[in-house]
């Protein structure tokens, strides 16, 4: 173990012990730091960064003007004299920018200074200032009091007052009076506490100390309303603005509340700090972290296995990753029939997933689409290791725990873990595992890391690029930083331009057709056009279902990434890849995997954002821990309304579903019916399926979709529930009515029907489904498969994510 790894604890940066070096060095690295992060902060050698008060609170207070700084205003300030002209040069001065510039400066040296330190020092002073801040206080913390009490207790009224607006008038008075006099008994109280003090000759600022302690507690009524779930389902743009309101002011009154800390208050936290046994407050922070990495694992492999067994998931994409894996074992590698059934080697022409194949050595020992359901669960959930190990070179062991938890609780990934299996979500976990080792020096880490994630998916090299130029830009590793940007782009561009094109067309470009150049497709094009003409650009990515999508992204995070402009960097990679696309609605919407080219990058900067906030003087510290505690609560509501932890079901929505949990005797007996009837295929035998009965069966060579045509698949299985799929339907009439092949066995939903069998039980079958029609391409349908089998709206004709590919039948089109 290096050294700069060999306080596993980080006690340089534990809270009750002192900081090794200025608070512009990660806490693990000490004075050895190359350069912080932060470019506007100078560099930790000077010393000129001021100290991080090692306990929330335990700073001055801000009524005390900083250490050692000497009044800027009022009697005994200095008046700052303009700067000299420079000697030798009177004529450049006089004229140019450089004088504009010199101008500025006087005018700003000569302006009179501001201290909002002192200035609020002698604001303490006046006895009737103090007095009315106190009572205002007081005020809203009666009135909070009381809508707190009618909110949580008795309150079966509160859905349909939330989002109706319905309340009998009488109890809508009620309601106002009782809050009006809770915030007429809270003045009195504070009235005459300060009464009390006077008399007692007793320090009035300690009463408004005190309340300024509580203030957070102003906020408490919006707890029972925002976890009132019935009243916010599918409600997400009417929840995502209060979250970012009441979050935003909740971390306002909590850096006060941290700033004012009553002496007595403090020595209450000191003690139960030191009752923490010593091994805790090491370890513990670890212990959390990798405890809660398996929990999710656990619970999302069981989860999305049991969403499979319900038949929720489809040929699209997860019955296309299963056997590409498959093929793997068997040499064909990134050769898919269910995209190109006449050439499945130009699936390279879609997806270049090689990076995949590094899982090999598991799947094969089960290859089954189990086997990748907890591939992507473990990879998610263990994706908080090294956002932890990352987050604590910068924060405190438990602040970057608290990080890590976000991260497992962020309800955009949940439903990315829940839409089939996609290598997207995956590569999430080696951008982490990149970013920790490039930040650590563990040079073969990042190697491996950096290789399998720009090999996963042919998009993942521009994420990777961001980060090695993020690194190379800020100076912090800027070796590294320009290798891994410079394999990253020189690989896209050859992949995409060369390898990719020459493979064939696909419909992948036309997403960004709205921004080809001209009409002249291709990825050139969509640059031409943001080089030269960025307005037209901004006009299609500043539209309602793009900011709704960003305020997913960005509300459980508070915005924290975007409050310091260098970490902006994170939103390229998602900007790229979601919001310049015009023509496809899957990459804007949260419940899809795209949502996982923001994730990782976004949690990357939250440490750094509160790594700076930590740098700054006086109350940095206490000003990081609110910010941070702001964006835990906020994960947390929405978690609990739109997550996968609550196990509610229709709570959560991955992809176009709303996901449900439970598993009803009628989804024990379906998904046990088709165990049973897929026995009766050979595992040699070539099969093809319909859409969600697909995945079950595409560990073999030879698998197709059932939803363009047969493919003279020795074996074609379906259920009546799947029939309206694309050319589903025709494609079976076809092949029943023709005679080239017969029912072979039917148990339960499924019928199982057979290459050359005997077609004595095909005009049932045709009856029933009504199969007797054969007309070449049925209606668009504006809704699409459920979990179940069952119809859910849809805005897409496709089930799963990605159109399917063209096909050699002209009447019916890929899109």
């Amino acid at each position: 173990m290096s050294g700069e790894e060999s306080d596993p604890a980080g006690q340089r940066n534990s809270p009750n012990s002192e900081p090794a070096a200025s608070p512009a060095v990660p806490p693990s690295e000490g004075t050895d730091r190359e350069s912080s992060i932060d470019p506007s902060t100078p560099d930790a050698a000077d010393g000129n960064a001021a100290p991080v008060s090692p306990v929330p609170g335990a700073g001055p207070e801000p009524s005390e003007p900083p250490p050692g700084k000497p009044p800027t205003n009022g009697a005994g300030a200095s008046t700052p004299k303009a700067p000299a002209t420079e000697p030798g040069r009177p004529g450049r001065a006089a004229a140019g920018p450089r004088a504009w510039f010199e101008r500025l400066h006087r005018a700003r040296a000569q302006a009179p200074a501001l201290d909002a330190a002192a200035d609020l020092a002698r604001a303490t002073t006046d006895v009737w200032g103090l007095a009315a801040r106190a009572v205002v206080l007081g005020t809203l913390l009666g009135i909070s009091t009381a809508a707190w009490v009618r909110f949580s207790f008795d309150a079966a009224w509160l859905v349909e007052f939330l989002t109706k607006n319905r309340m009998e008038m009488d109890m809508r008075m009620g309601l106002i009076a009782s809050m009006l006099g809770g915030g007429a008994l809270g003045a009195l109280a504070v009235g005459g506490t300060l009464f009390w003090a006077s008399k007692k000759q007793r320090p009035l600022g300690s009463v408004e100390q005190w309340l300024w302690f509580l203030s957070p507690l102003i906020l408490a009524p919006t707890l029972p309303l925002l976890l009132r779930f019935r009243a916010w389902e599918d409600r997400h743009e009417d929840m995502l603005p209060a979250i970012l309101f009441v979050g935003l002011v909740f971390e306002l009154f909590l850096y006060r509340s941290l700033c004012s800390v009553p002496p007595r208050a403090r020595e209450v936290w000191e003690s139960a700090r030191t009752e923490v046994p010593e091994w805790l407050r090491r370890h513990g922070p670890v212990v959390i972290v990798v405890s809660a990495a398996l929990a999710y694992t656990v619970f999302m492999s069981f989860y999305t296995i049991r969403w499979h067994h319900k038949l929720g998931t489809g040929n699209y994409d997860l019955g296309i990753n299963n056997n590409l894996l498959y093929g793997g074992l068997l040499g064909d590698f990134n050769q898919s029939r269910v995209v190109f059934p006449e050439d499945p080697a130009k699936y390279i022409a879609s997806h270049f997933q090689l990076g995949g194949y590094a899982f090999l050595p598991l799947y094969a020992l089960w290859p089954r689409p189990e086997t990748l359901q907890v591939i992507q669960s473990a990879a998610l959930g263990f994706g908080a290791v090294p956002l932890f190990l990352f987050s604590r070179r910068w924060l405190t062991p438990w602040m970057a725990a608290t990080i890590a938890l976000c991260w497992l609780a962020y309800y955009p990934t949940h439903g990315a873990n829940f839409h089939d299996v996609k290598f997207v979500s995956i590569a999430s976990f080696f951008v982490l595992l990149a970013a920790w080792a490039a930040d650590a020096k563990r040079w073969v880490i990042l190697g491996v890391a950096c290789l399998i994630g720009i090999l996963l998916r042919e998009d993942m090299p521009i994420g990777f690029a961001v980060l090695g130029l993020f690194l190379l830009a800020t100076g912090h590793r800027p070796l590294p930083g320009l290798v891994i940007a410079s394999v990253s782009t020189l690989w896209f561009a050859f992949l995409r331009a060369y390898v990719m094109d020459d493979a064939g067309d696909w419909w992948f470009p036309k997403m960004y057709k709205d921004l080809w150049a001209d009409g002249e497709p291709g990825a050139e094009s969509v640059v031409r056009t943001l080089v030269s003409n960025p307005l037209f650009t901004l006009k299609h990515v500043l539209i309602e279902k793009k900011v709704i999508y960003l305020m997913h992204v960005l509300v459980p995070l508070l915005f924290l990434p975007a409050r310091r402009w260098y970490l902006w960097a994170a939103f390229v990679p998602g900007a790229i890849l979601t919001l310049l696309v015009t023509d496809y609605k899957p990459v804007t919407m949260f419940s899809f995997q795209y949502v996982m080219h923001w994730a990782p990058y976004l949690f990357l900067a939250v440490p750094l954002a509160l790594a700076a906030y930590q740098r700054e003087a006086p109350h940095g510290a206490s000003r990081a821990y609110a910010a941070l505690a702001a964006v835990a609560c906020a994960i947390g509501v929405l978690s609990f309304n739109y997550g996968a932890f609550t196990a509610r079901d229709g709570a959560l929505k991955s992809g176009y579903q709303a996901v449900t949990f439970s598993f009803t005797e009628e989804d024990r007996k379906r998904y046990a019916d088709l165990i049973e009837i897929s026995k009766s295929i050979p595992d040699d035998a070539s099969v093809a399926a319909s859409e969600q009965i697909g995945p079950h069966l595409s560990s073999r060579r030879v698998f197709y979709s059932l939803r363009r045509d047969s493919y003279r698949a020795d074996y074609l299985i379906a259920r009546e529930k799947e029939l309206r799929l694309e050319r589903t339907k025709t494609v079976l009439a076809t092949a029943l009515n023709t005679g080239e092949y017969g029912v072979f066995k039917r148990v339960g939903e499924f019928v199982l029907m057979k290459r050359g069998h005997s077609t004595q039980d095909n005009q049932a079958l045709v009856s029933e489904w009504r199969l007797r029609s054969t007309a070449a391409s049925p209606k668009r349908s504006s809704r699409s498969l459920g979990a179940d089998g069952g119809d859910v709206d849809d805005e897409w004709d496709d089930a799963g994510e990605e159109p399917s590919a063209p096909n050699s039948n002209p009447d019916h089109d890929a899109e």
